[in-house]
């Protein structure tokens, strides 16, 4: 019996071997003129941001898709291998964003990887 539960045990630690997925919840807020950058990933991600501040975000990337996150509304996009995202706060006020990403590698914002 002792070996029949051993023998349970490592399959299903096996079958969970590179199914590990990152899922980052965080509040971040952009100074006025400054940026966020997210360099290439290193695998595909689900990205979602809430922009809880009164003032637009803008987006800058090589993808097609929308060039600001409005007032107090969400954006949602799934990030490609090797995508980059900056998001810049053009405003004189600061902005406060919140971001959940998920992906099964980590991301790297402003030289720092998120885990």
């Amino acid at each position: 019996m002792k070996k029949v539960t051993l023998i349970l045990i490592l399959a299903s630690m096996v079958s969970c071997i590179g199914k590990h997925r990152v899922d980052v919840w965080k509040t971040i807020a952009i100074a006025p003129g400054d940026s966020i950058v997210l360099q290439k990933l290193k695998a595909p991600a689900t990205l979602e941001i809430k922009n809880l501040s009164h003032e637009t975000v803008n987006l800058v990337s090589e993808l097609h898709m929308p060039k600001t996150i409005i007032a107090k509304s969400k954006f949602q996009y799934r990030l490609p291998k090797r995508s980059r995202l900056i998001m810049e706060n053009p405003n004189s006020d600061s902005v406060s964003i919140h971001l959940h990403y998920s992906s099964s590698k980590p991301i790297i914002i402003n030289n720092k990887e998120l885990r």
